[in-house]
């Protein structure tokens, strides 16, 4: 493939749009909870960014960076996900 079609175009910016709202969502979300989701879906959608430029490109490496991105996230969520639950449980 040697250049960036308009199909490219269109997926791209829907995903970056999907990440411009859910920075939206995390900036003004009510709960503790609704920003941890918004984050991880900003997290899923930033892999697929990563993993379509990896197609277009045919660069390995870009595979590689999303993959350690996605486990980096995956921790990010757990990690987060526990401290609320203690947070959440002292108010109690």
């Amino acid at each position: 493939m040697s250049g960036i079609s308009l199909v490219d175009w269109l997926v791209y910016g829907l995903t970056g749009l999907g990440v411009f709202f859910s920075l939206i969502r995390f900036l003004i979300g009510p709960t503790p909870f609704d920003r941890l989701a918004a984050v991880d879906m900003m997290n899923v959608m930033i892999v697929g960014l990563i993993s379509i430029l990896a197609f277009l490109t045919e660069n390995n490496m870009y595979m590689d960076i999303a993959i350690v991105y996605a486990l980096l996230s995956f921790v990010e969520t757990i990690v987060f996900s526990r401290y609320l639950e203690r947070k959440c449980g002292e108010e109690k």
